[in-house]
């Protein structure tokens, strides 16, 4: 048999180069994704992403490069900030929608509070707790109690 014919990565194709067995970037910057080996190189060029995915242990060089990959494409679309500017208009966004969930939050409270009013009118002056009269089967016997309105029922 002859010797195996091996399928360029995307690095040494950019480059113009033949793949070897021991390729470092073709693991991580297969032949059929090409983009995410030129927005890298792009940004870190090829000697960088070589030294450093060789100081690194062959378990966290996948995460290296899909953290080289994300930053370099945010360094593309905003080049001052870059991962920065990303981050910041995500926590801008969290915070806006906290804010619009508080208004909502406060106009449900309100809405609440309406609806209890037009049910309960007789409870609007002092909706905590209400004095009300108990008869006992002795009409001398008259008992002023302090109760929950919601747990009150009429007799």
């Amino acid at each position: 048999m002859g010797k195996r014919m091996i399928v360029s990565c995307a690095a040494c194709r950019l480059q113009r180069k033949k793949c070897s067995e021991e390729c470092i970037l073709a693991p991580h910057f297969p032949q059929d994704d090409p983009d995410k080996f030129t927005v890298v190189q792009r940004v870190y060029g090829t000697s960088y992403v070589i030294k450093l995915l060789q100081d690194l242990e062959t378990k966290q060089r996948a995460d290296a490069v899909n953290s080289l990959v994300c930053e370099a494409s945010a360094r593309v679309k905003d080049p001052i900030h870059g991962s920065a500017g990303v981050i910041h208009e995500l926590q801008k966004r969290i915070s806006d929608l906290e804010s619009q969930l508080a208004a909502k939050q406060e106009e449900l409270t309100n809405t609440r509070s309406m609806l209890d009013m037009l049910a309960f009118p007789m409870y609007t002056t002092s909706p905590d707790v209400q004095d009300v009269l108990y008869h006992t089967d002795t009409t001398e016997d008259i008992v002023y109690e302090e109760i929950d309105p919601i747990l009150w029922e009429p007799i």
